[in-house]
């Protein structure tokens, strides 16, 4: 990969001109800079015979501890059937920032480092990137040749960063000089024909990352864990490898710093991603070895960061450097062994563990250095990226399969709870008035289905049965047990407030997992007496105070427990408000609590009121209001007539 990013696709330059031939220039090249600093070494005139010849054009970098700087010297022969501008083109950039010259007169350069300096001449094509054919300026020396045989002096001033005097120069260099025109159209063809050639790479990669997008906005959709770990993942591996396969052929200049910086960072989301999802798909306890991974994964981009961003050589570059590649081998072996003990140990999730495993493995074939390439005509695959394409293929398909089940199971529950929520609301429903009465309620669960509830029953004499509650938890659970009670409810024979709260008592305990239900009952008379019992639950609010009532034990905990009754006189026009916990407990964004002191003070304020600054200032469980208020009875023969037509319909 290093050599890939660093040097670019090989024969980057091509020419598709008939041309003569030409002997192949002889290249010599000297590790430092021109002592003067004058780049003297530039000028034809400068004796170089004692610099070293590269052997068949390949050179070599500069020592590690060294600036890093390298001249290089070339008599290019001149085409003698040149008609036109002539340019030179390089086969391939000696470093990361070369600065040219031809017979001694400098024509441009190739990125820019702290140690080239500033582009003296504004006419030079500076900074120029990946750019590999250089116009030559009208006026020098070279314009004027075209006789056969001619030849000139090209010179490079290239500068090597610690990362590649490290790991070694790769390929080889040379110069031709020619026709721009012909020279560039050339490098246009060779750069589509690179293209071209590495198409189904990128088709590949293509593939898999509108796959992974795919996958994130299903997860945007179902919120499920495994989904948008492996969406980063495949984002995260198909972007690397269209950077990788990319650079180089792109039109435009990126500088290779940044461009290695960005890809080196961008590999962090595989490999992190990757270890999560191992973790997860097998369900591994051993959270040791998984620290391990990604404590390999940071070391390996961080070193990588060091070791590309430095410009000057010291220690700890170099260990950096040579911490990169040992690294990503624990990596792989980490999460190649984890895999092995899944298909031979669990023997669970094999065809995962199978797939997981193809990616590492081929790194591994590739360290080997087993020849990974393959030519299908035009085109050119490395068995690396069908492993890739393969296993991220099979890891789509199975993970994919799993999300739409749960998808679909999820969903399924959805109309569930939607049919309990509609099957609760006809249990829980607003009360109109009663005659003698003004009743207000509202019943506003959590979640789609609660734990509260309320039950108003009116009996002969203008009287009034009020049952308040709220079990213990939220959702499905705890609305199967309102369903429960509110039935028990419809089944009980008239009795005290004490003998219907020991009665669901007794028939609760056993039966709620656990939880409790706390409960409040009160008898109001047509006359205003009450008789109100409680087990557990918040004391009701009359005329602005809170009832001092003895508080019961919740139901379902205890078969024998006992339950007292209180009594009180509630006038015309005086509010009795029940309450649930959901209204003292509401919770706003600092995590303060709505509290008692609150609740008293809009406990007068009619049941929506009630509700509503509760939900305002932050729901957190289910809340339930309900306010009694008693009114004169105007007349009593069509009102006793109206309580006999509703007593048949709610016992």
């Amino acid at each position: 990969m290093v050599a890939l990013l660093v040097f670019g696709a090989p024969e980057s330059v091509c020419h598709a001109e008939a041309t003569e031939a030409q002997p192949t220039p002889v290249v010599r090249y000297h590790f430092g800079d021109d002592p003067d600093g004058k780049k003297g070494w530039a000028d034809p005139k400068f004796d170089d015979s004692a610099w070293p010849v590269a052997k068949q054009d390949h050179l070599p970098t500069p020592p590690f501890y060294s600036d890093g700087v390298m001249w290089v010297r070339a008599r290019v022969p001149v085409p003698s059937n040149v008609v036109g501008p002539l340019a030179l083109g390089i086969v391939e950039e000696l470093g990361t920032a070369n600065e040219l010259f031809v017979s001694g007169v400098p024509i441009g350069r190739q990125s820019a480092l702290p140690s080239l300096g500033p582009v003296r001449r504004p006419n030079l094509r500076g900074d120029a990137g990946r750019e590999t054919i250089f116009d030559l300026p009208p006026g020098t020396v070279l314009a004027n040749l075209g006789q056969a045989g001619a030849a000139t002096l090209v010179a490079v001033r290239a500068w090597f960063p610690p990362l590649m005097r490290e790991t070694g120069r790769f390929g080889a260099t040379s110069f031709q000089l020619g026709d721009r025109h012909s020279l560039r159209l050339a490098a246009r063809a060779n750069r589509y024909a690179a293209l071209l050639a590495i198409g189904p790479e990128l088709a590949m990669n293509g593939l898999i990352l509108i796959l992974g997008i795919g996958l994130l906005v299903l997860w945007r959709l179902d919120h499920e864990g495994e989904l948008l770990v492996f969406s980063l993942m495949l984002i995260g591996l198909t972007l690397f490898g269209l950077g990788s396969d990319l650079y180089g052929l792109l039109p435009m200049a990126i500088p290779w710093r940044a461009y290695l910086a960005f890809l080196w960072c961008l590999s962090l989301f595989p490999m992190g991603c990757s270890t999560e999802l191992i973790w997860r798909v097998h369900a591994i306890p051993n959270l040791a070895m998984k620290r391990l991974c990604w404590a390999a994964a940071i070391v390996f981009v961080v070193s990588s960061l060091v070791a590309v961003l430095a410009t000057n050589a010291s220690l700890f570059v170099h260990l950096s450097v040579l911490a990169i590649f040992p690294a990503v081998r624990v990596f792989n072996f980490l999460t190649i062994s984890v895999n092995v003990w899944a298909i031979f140990v669990r023997r669970s999730n094999r065809l995962f563990a199978v797939a997981f495993s193809a990616i590492p493995i081929a790194e591994f074939v590739n360290d080997l250095g087993i020849r990974q390439e393959m030519d299908a005509g035009i085109f050119h695959v490395s068995s690396f990226s069908l492993a890739a394409f393969s296993s991220e293929l099979v890891l789509l398909i199975m993970l994919g399969g799993r999300a739409w089940q749960a998808w679909r199971v999820r969903d399924e529950a959805r109309f569930e709870l939607e049919a309990a929520r509609e099957v609760q609301q006809q249990l829980v429903m607003p009360v109109s008035d009663l005659p003698g009465f003004k009743i207000e309620s509202v019943y506003a669960p959590a979640k789609q289905v609660g734990g509260d509830f309320f039950r108003i029953i009116p009996e002969a004499d203008f009287g009034l049965l009020v049952v308040v509650g709220d079990v213990s938890g939220k959702g499905l659970r705890a609305a199967m047990t309102v369903s429960t009670i509110v039935g028990a409810l419809r089944t009980l024979t008239p009795s005290s407030p004490a003998e219907i709260l020991g009665t669901l008592n007794r028939g609760l305990v056993g039966h709620l997992h656990g939880g409790f239900v706390t409960c409040c009952v009160a008898r109001i008379s047509g006359d205003g007496s009450a008789t109100v019992a409680n087990a557990g639950h918040l004391s009701p609010y009359l005329n602005g105070n809170e009832l001092e009532l003895t508080a019961g034990l919740p139901l379902g905990i205890a078969a024998d427990a006992v339950y007292e009754e209180s009594l009180f006189t509630i006038h015309a026009g005086v509010p009795l408000t029940f309450v649930s916990d959901g209204i003292v407990e509401a919770r706003n964004v600092s995590g303060e609590l709505f509290g008692f002191d609150r609740m008293l003070q809009v406990s007068n304020s009619g049941a929506d009121a009630i509700a509503n600054a509760a939900i305002s200032f932050g729901q957190d469980d289910d809340i339930t209001v309900v306010t009694i208020t008693r009114v004169a009875v105007q007349d009593h023969a069509s009102a006793q007539m109206s309580v006999r037509a509703i007593l048949p319909s709610t016992a």
